[in-house]
C-alpha cells in the first residue's frame, strides 16, 4: 500500500511552471507525462548535499560529544569526513537497478502575475540558455494526475513538495536525522572499538531503509538560499521495488526504471492513464524557435501559446 504520508494538492489554485528545451516540451506532448529524473542525475548534483552536509556536520559533534576522552582521535577533519560521506553515499546508491532511490521532476511557481505572463528572466536564462518553452500547469491537474499513477503504479512515497531555502537546525525533521546520523555513527566507533562506556539507543534508531528514504527527501527539499529565485515545487516519488495491492484501487504495479543512451536513470509519471497530462499554457523563450503548429497539433486540447516579450537582444 503506498504510504499514508503522501499528500496531494493544496488550498488554492496554482500555476506551476516547467521550463524546458525543445526536446522536452516533444516529449511531453507525445507522452502526456512527466519524465521524473534520478536525483543523482540532475543537472547540478551538488544541490542534494548542502542539507546532507549540515546533517553529518551536526551529526559528528554530536557522536563526538558522547566518546569518552581516551576513544577520540585528536587528527580528526571533519571537513573530509562530510566529502569522504558524500562520495561513500554516491558509490552506493550509482550502482544499484533504481528503486528505492528518489526521482524528481521541478516546477516554478510564480509570485507575480509578471512571472506567470512572462516566465522568470532569471530560469529562462539558467535552465533554457532563453532558448527554450516554459509550459504551465494548473497544480490541480498535476496533483490529481499523481493521484492516479499511485492508484496503479507501487511507489513507496509520491507527492507534491515545496522547496525550503536554507536549514532551520530546529526543524524537527533535520534534529530527528541528525540523531539517527549521530547513533549510527556511534555504533561504527562501537564496531571498531568496543567500549562499555558507549551509549547506543537501539531502541530509537530507524531502520537504514527508512533513514535512507527521509534522508534523501529532507535533502532535495531544502537547497542553499542561493537559488531561492527558484521558487521551486517538485514531485517526488520513490519507486517500489515489488508490486503491491492497494485498498480499494487493486494492483499496483511495478514502476519501470528507464534509462537514457548515457545512462542516467528515470521514470515517467503519468503515462498509466489517458488522455494524461497536458499544459494549459506554454511560453515561447526570447529566442526560442516560435514554430510549434506541430506540437500543438499533438495535444487534445491545444494549449495557449504566449510569447515571453523579454527586452532581450
Amino acid at each position: 500500500m503506498v504510504a499514508p504520508n503522501r499528500q496531494f494538492g493544496i488550498s488554492r489554485l496554482m500555476i506551476l511552471s516547467h521550463y524546458t528545451d525543445r526536446g522536452g516540451l516533444e516529449g511531453i506532448a507525445r507522452s502526456k507525462a512527466f519524465w521524473a529524473t534520478n536525483f543523482l542525475n540532475v543537472n547540478d548534483t551538488t544541490e542534494y548535499f548542502f542539507a546532507w552536509k549540515q546533517i553529518i556536520g551536526h551529526a559528528l559533534d554530536a557522536m563526538l560529544s558522547q566518546l569518552p576522552v581516551d576513544l577520540k582521535r585528536a587528527d580528526i577533519d571533519l571537513e573530509a569526513h562530510t566529502t569522504a560521506s558524500i562520495e561513500q553515499f554516491r558509490s552506493f546508491v550509482n550502482p544499484m537497478e533504481g528503486y528505492g532511490h528518489l526521482y524528481v521532476t521541478s516546477f516554478a511557481r510564480g509570485q507575480t502575475p509578471d512571472h506567470e505572463e512572462r516566465g522568470i528572466l532569471t530560469l529562462w536564462d539558467r535552465y533554457t540558455n532563453l532558448e527554450g518553452y516554459c509550459l504551465q500547469f494548473e497544480q490541480t491537474d498535476v496533483t490529481r494526475i499523481l493521484e492516479l499513477e499511485a492508484s496503479k503504479a507501487s511507489y513507496a512515497w509520491l507527492g507534491l513538495a515545496n522547496i525550503k531555502y536554507g536549514i532551520d537546525e530546529s526543524e524537527r525533521e533535520f534534529k530527528e536525522l541528525s540523531f539517527q546520523l549521530s547513533q549510527k555513527l556511534l555504533l561504527r566507533v562501537a564496531q571498531d572499538r568496543p567500549d562499555r562506556r558507549l551509549d547506543i539507543q537501539f531502541e530509537k534508531m530507524w531502520p537504514d531503509s527508512t533513514f535512507e528514504q527521509r534522508t534523501m527527501r529532507f535533502c532535495a527539499t531544502h537547497k542553499d538560499p542561493c537559488y531561492e529565485d527558484e521558487r521551486e515545487m517538485r514531485i517526488f516519488g520513490y519507486p517500489a521495488e515489488k508490486t503491491q495491492i492497494q485498498f480499494l484501487t487493486g494492483i499496483a504495479s511495478k514502476k519501470p526504471i528507464q534509462k537514457t543512451a548515457t545512462g542516467k536513470k528515470y521514470i515517467i509519471v503519468g503515462n498509466i492513464w489517458r488522455p494524461g497530462i497536458e499544459p494549459c499554457r506554454i511560453i515561447i523563450g526570447p529566442r526560442a524557435n516560435p514554430d510549434i503548429a506541430k506540437i500543438l497539433a499533438m495535444f487534445a486540447h491545444p494549449p495557449v501559446v504566449a510569447h515571453a516579450d523579454l527586452p532581450i537582444v
